[in-house]
């Protein structure tokens, strides 16, 4: 497959404006050492002067492994026409099986990070959570806009899905993660799956996602910190390429402008009241439990954006990576049959094939596989 656009874009946005005034009162009720922090990081700024630069930049800390846990480099099948997707597989060794499994899908604004920077966490989930952890490495934008980025995540469900047995996998209890961009593509990947009926998603989690390219909400425009929204148009426009500032974008390619969410599997977002992605995130979380979807919705205080890895020490981070791991712990344990959790008939809630969106099928710009 192939996709036109991939002309690095230059963003227009508004003029950066002060912040506003509930943020102003969130900011001054922030710990001095947070505030300290938060001055000391400054905005994050991703443009095409930078780009290189920042795509050597490290997102989030490996940790020092614990030799209890393997992290093994794989490949799976691209789409056709498409190359092969790199992927990392978590496994703790000498372990029972078959576990549940966990497709993470790294942030980035969808135009930098690697899934080179899961093995710390998964050494942890691994073991406490007793789970195969797969990391995707799905091509940059804007050299592979949408739908190539998403295409990769399908492969690699389609590989768990496949391969289950031979890596020891629950194919009944695969689940997706994702943060920022990658909770973006993780709720596209939910969308995609549900209409394609070939390969269900369990649960999906979505940790402060990038969900919508028409930053129109106030929290958007509130001048949040960390992540301005010229970084952001600049992450929308590189993953939609020859869609961006079109009508017509896919709901796929951006999962806040999909109509119909009913069908999809349990939801956990989380995000922070500092962050500029809120308003759209409790929208997304609002629409996906008025569509009879599970949904659990987290607003941490003190959280401005991607606060768990560029705060990896703050009171907030330990209170977030706890409700996490509780909530995954008891989805990962669930049978698979969807009455136990949502008290509908096998395949509703869960992302099994359902009857496809017609506002999505529509719009759908990608091959059926």
């Amino acid at each position: 497959m192939s996709a036109s656009g991939s002309t690095s874009p230059t963003p227009t946005v508004r003029p950066a404006a002060e912040p506003a005034d509930y943020l102003l009162s969130l900011l001054a009720a922030l710990p001095a050492d947070l505030r300290e922090r938060l001055d000391e990081i400054g905005e994050v700024v991703i443009d095409e002067t930078n780009l290189a630069a920042m795509r050597g930049r490290t997102l989030r800390s490996p940790g020092t492994p614990t030799g209890a846990v393997e992290h093994l480099d794989r490949h799976a099948p691209g789409a056709p026409g498409d190359p092969d997707v790199a992927l990392r597989l978590h496994r703790e060794r000498g372990a029972a099986l078959p576990r549940p499994c966990l497709i993470s899908i790294h942030g980035g604004g969808y135009v930098i990070g690697s899934h080179r920077g899961d093995d710390g966490r998964f050494d942890r989930w691994c073991t406490t959570l007793e789970c195969v952890g797969i990391s995707v490495g799905y091509r940059l934008a804007p050299e592979t806009p949408y739908p190539g980025p998403l295409e990769d995540c399908y492969a690699a469900l389609r590989w768990a899905h496949r391969h289950a047995e031979e890596l020891g996998i629950d194919p009944d209890r695969i689940g997706i993660i994702g943060g920022s961009a990658g909770g973006g593509l993780a709720a596209g990947l939910a969308l995609l799956a549900r209409d394609r009926g070939e390969f269900p998603i369990s649960f999906q989690v979505l940790t402060y996602p990038m969900l919508d390219d028409r930053l129109l909400t106030d929290s958007g425009r509130a001048g949040a910190p960390l992540w301005g929204p010229a970084t952001n148009q600049f992450g929308w426009h590189a993953y939609l390429g020859a869609y961006r500032d079109k009508d017509d974008v896919p709901a796929y390619a951006v999962p806040g402008r999909a109509r119909d969410l009913a069908g999809l599997p349990p939801a956990f977002i989380a995000v922070g009241n500092l962050d500029g992605l809120l308003d759209e995130d409790l929208d997304y979380a609002r629409r996906l439990i008025a569509a009879g979807v599970p949904t659990d919705v987290h607003v941490y205080a003190d959280g401005p954006h991607a606060f768990d890895s560029m705060l990896p020490d703050a009171a907030v981070t330990a209170r977030a990576r706890r409700t996490l791991e509780e909530w995954l712990r008891a989805r990962m344990r669930q049978a698979d049959d969807a009455s136990v959790s949502t008290g509908a008939p096998p395949g509703v809630g869960m992302g099994k094939p359902t009857e496809q969106s017609p506002e999505i099928e529509a719009r759908d710009h990608i091959p059926g596989g």
